[in-house]
């Protein structure tokens, strides 16, 4: 499966990393744009200050890749994709040892007692949980620990409508020579 990036083109240190590497940063669920990242319910009992404490070694120990499973909303082009003057990059997860988790959009994560004596599996199923309001990213995201990226191979490139011909122009040439000709370049909603 086919998984999306949406990026600026304003940072081009970071996107030669991504091109030249094929690679995606893996960042700390903190510095993700949803206020509730990491949030969770409890109802059931009182969470022990150890397990509380685990709880958020484990969630701070993940390294996330998030990606979209669709390349042509207009939100996402909107907000990550600096207003549909960025890309987005079209990949596959280049080993089969990572795994991919889709995101449930039905609020905050509810932690049962069982949950209790597995603080890592807490940790994931809080962090797989988001706010119905984000549902338009159908967001799927690759869980990492003591890594900062995860390999990928780059299939295609697609152009924000607003991406100016000459910034285009330029950047396929660079991605063509970084990547090979075999990725598709192409143009949003073309």
């Amino acid at each position: 499966m086919i998984y999306y990036k949406y990026r600026s083109l304003d940072n081009i240190k970071f996107l030669l990393d991504i091109f030249l590497n094929q690679r995606l940063y893996a960042a700390p669920y903190t510095s993700m744009n949803d206020p509730m990242e990491g949030h969770y319910f409890h109802r059931s009992g009182k969470l022990s200050p150890e397990f509380k404490s685990a709880l958020k070694g484990k969630k701070d120990s993940y390294g996330i890749v998030s990606l979209s499973e669709v390349n042509d909303n207009a939100l996402m082009w909107a907000h990550y994709a600096n207003g549909h003057n960025g890309i987005a990059i079209g990949i596959e997860i280049s080993s089969p040892n990572y795994e991919i988790v889709p995101i449930k959009y039905d609020g905050l994560s509810h932690l049962t007692q069982k949950f209790e004596h597995e603080p890592a599996e807490a940790a994931k199923r809080i962090l797989s949980h988001k706010l119905e309001i984000w549902d338009y990213e159908k967001e799927h995201r690759v869980f990492v620990q003591h890594e900062k990226f995860v390999p990928v191979k780059i299939k295609e490139v697609i152009f924000g409508r607003r991406v100016s011909p000459h910034d285009k122009e330029f950047f396929e040439k660079l991605i063509k020579k970084l990547c090979g000709s075999e990725i598709q370049i192409k143009s949003e909603n073309a």
